[in-house]
């Protein structure tokens, strides 16, 4: 990380966190009942199958609600609210919609797995790094990447 980044206070990061688990599965029950993955009890009757659609439905919300703040802004919703931006650690800039959709994305559909024991550890230690002396989830060190204030940025 450079030093002219300047990581966002984790409370306002995590209060964001927040806002994209409460929005995401607003937009992903209809998502499920327009695709049809939201079909009769017996479709789960497995947890595997259970897991799988939390996920491909957490992922299908997460790109409707916010494909196009982090294509145009390196934001999500919960971010936006909160004047926060993902930038990428080498540059200071906007980090790449390739980094932010196959490496970073993941890590919030995983959060609706907590229900699924043997998943949740993964989100638990994603989120409780923001609390480390770089405020950077385990998503964030995975693609070199870094949660800023937005008015901190000098030019996106």
């Amino acid at each position: 990380m450079t030093n002219s980044i300047m990581p966002a206070n984790p409370f306002r990061r995590f209060t964001a966190t927040v806002i994209d688990l409460i929005l995401t599965p607003l937009v992903g029950l209809p998502v499920m009942l327009v695709t049809g993955l939201l079909e009769s009890a017996e479709a789960y009757s497995s947890m595997s199958t259970i897991g799988i659609r939390a996920l491909t439905i957490g992922v299908i919300a997460y790109l409707v609600l916010n494909g196009w703040l982090l294509h145009t802004r390196g934001q999500t919703v919960g971010k936006a609210t909160l004047g926060l931006v993902i930038v990428d650690n080498t540059t200071g800039e906007k980090a790449p919609l390739w980094k932010l959709l196959l490496l970073r994305m993941w890590f919030l559909p995983l959060l609706f797995l907590l229900a699924l024991v043997p998943y949740a550890i993964i989100p638990i230690i994603d989120q409780a790094m923001i609390f480390t002396p770089s405020r950077r989830c385990l998503h964030d060190r995975l693609c070199g990447t870094s949660v800023i204030n937005k008015n901190l940025m000098v030019q996106l």
